[in-house]
Order: C-alpha cells, then sequence, then structure tokens
C-alpha cells in the first residue's frame, strides 16, 4: 500500500485530502491515534502536527498498517508568495531549523516523484499564473526510513485553499502510484538555488528522476561522508552537478565522492543529450 499522510494543521494538506477522498471508495476507520481512510492499495492517514516534525511516523504507523511508501501531501511557504506546485524529499545538511536532525535524510522515493511530475507536467498549466519546480533537499521529517517525498501547494494561504490547484496535485498522485513501474535513472543533484531551476529542466526533459537535491547555499555543510550516504540511501546511480554553480572544492569533492560510491558524475549540460525522453 502507498500511504498518503496529511495534517490537521496544514490547510493544504486538508485541501489535498477533501479532493484524495472524493476520488477513492475510502473506508474510515480509527488506527492507534490516528484517522485512516482504507482505498486498498491507497491509504490515507490523518495526524494532528505539522508533517515537518512527524520523525519516526513510519515506524509508529508500521505497528498497525502494513505500507512501502509515504507520500506527504503539504503546504509550501514562501516570502516571494510564488503560485507554485512543488515535489522534493526531506532532510537536513549542517542544521535543522524546520524539523528533523542535522546531517540527516528521509529515504526518498525517486520513481514515484518521476511519474508524479510527468502527471503533473500535463495539468499544471489548467492553472493560470501557477508554476511547476522541484525544489532541494529542506525539513524534517529527517528520521523517515520508508521511501517518501513532500508533494506542495504555495506559497500562500490563497493558493493553499486553492480548490483547482488541490484537485490537480490529488489527480497527480494517484496517478503517480498507479503508473506502470518504471526505473528511471536515479540523480543526487548538487548545485543551484531552491528551486533547483536545472533540476527541474532535466526531470522534466529527459528519463533521470531525482531523489536528494543540494542547493549551493548547502556548499559550506556538504562533506565526503554526507554525499556518500545521500547517494546510499537514494540508490542512486548518477552525481549530476549544475556546473554553472559549483566551486572548485565543490566539484573535488563530488570526484571523490563519485569514485567512493562507484556512480557516475555528469554535468547538467550533458543530461539532455544523453538521457533524452525517447521512450516516455
Amino acid at each position: 500500500m502507498k500511504l498518503i499522510v496529511c495534517s490537521k494543521a496544514d490547510l493544504a494538506s486538508q485541501n489535498i485530502k477533501a479532493h484524495l477522498i472524493e476520488m477513492l471508495d475510502v473506508d474510515t476507520k480509527k488506527v492507534g491515534d490516528w484517522i485512516f481512510y482504507d482505498a486498498g492499495s491507497v491509504g490515507i492517514v490523518e495526524i494532528e502536527e505539522r508533517l515537518i516534525y512527524a520523525d519516526y511516523l513510519d515506524e509508529k504507523l508500521k505497528k498497525f498498517l502494513d505500507f512501502d511508501e509515504i507520500l506527504f501531501a503539504s503546504r509550501h511557504s514562501s516570502k516571494d508568495k510564488r503560485k507554485l506546485l512543488s515535489v522534493h524529499v526531506s532532510g537536513n545538511v549542517d542544521t535543522a531549523d524546520f524539523g528533523g536532525k542535522p546531517y540527516s535524510l528521509a529515504k526518498p522515493a525517486p520513481q514515484t516523484i518521476k511519474n508524479y511530475v510527468l502527471a503533473m507536467k500535463e495539468k499544471v498549466n489548467e492553472l493560470p499564473d501557477f508554476v511547476f519546480s522541484l525544489e532541494v533537499t529542506h525539513h524534517g521529517p529527517s528520521e523517515i526510513s520508508t521511501p517518501s517525498a513532500f508533494y506542495e501547494i504555495g506559497s500562500t494561504e490563497e493558493e493553499w485553499k486553492n480548490e483547482e490547484a488541490a484537485r490537480i496535485v490529488a489527480e497527480s498522485m494517484l496517478e503517480a502510484i498507479e503508473a506502470e513501474k518504471r526505473d528511471w535513472p536515479i540523480a543526487v543533484g548538487v548545485g543551484g538555488t531552491h528551486y533547483a531551476p536545472r533540476q527541474t529542466e532535466i526531470i522534466l526533459e529527459t528519463s533521470i528522476t531525482f531523489a536528494h537535491n543540494f542547493a549551493k547555499y548547502t556548499f559550506n555543510g556538504l562533506n565526503v561522508d554526507f554525499l556518500v550516504k545521500a547517494v546510499e540511501i537514494s540508490e542512486a546511480e548518477l552525481l549530476l552537478m549544475d556546473e554553472k554553480s559549483v566551486t572548485s572544492a565543490i566539484k573535488k569533492l563530488l570526484s571523490e565522492v563519485a569514485e567512493i560510491t562507484g556512480v557516475r558524475l555528469i554535468k547538467s549540460k550533458n543530461a539532455k543529450k544523453e538521457f533524452g525522453l525517447k521512450n516516455v
């Protein structure tokens, strides 16, 4: 079962949940301390706290439920107030300002992320002024050992309450869950800004999918052991760098990590040529 987790403290999460329940034939029951909406191969759990503070939630829920992946339905907040639909994996580099622990990473779900992106690519144009983007790895929960990702609506209360945005996110989540299994090449990305423009372009236009991504604002906190951990927990075969934003020190670091892990280090500019969407 794929488990969608929603929060009572999150307006966007509640909005997405309402649309999911409309789309699914659910049996509502109490499981432990949680409300559980059972739709067979898909389930929805509602928690009280904000999602970013839900460390070890999978361990707690697995005492009652059998599932192999978590999809967090969430809001996104930003000062620039952009109208945004986004997806990313949770975790932290050297600080943990918004949940989780420092130097700790949730296990990603890159195949579902890719299927979600492909579904979203067809739908986002239905929403005037909204854009789709990846985000880099940030905020908690970091202590999630079951494959997971955050599926978000941003960036203000107006967008969180937007019915069409929530409908499109809910539809895309279900399509991603139900999509035919494909083994998309998994990359860990390094470089770029918070909204990972190069990685977003690559996931939309090539067969590559992304697990963890690290923006240039984390460069001072990156080290060999942490990046090796990121590659391993992502089960990545590629280490992809935004060559326009990485420093010489980061290039050297990435070369060392590639050698240790045995993954290929590639430049973002070469991704389209080698991994074009020929077979999608």
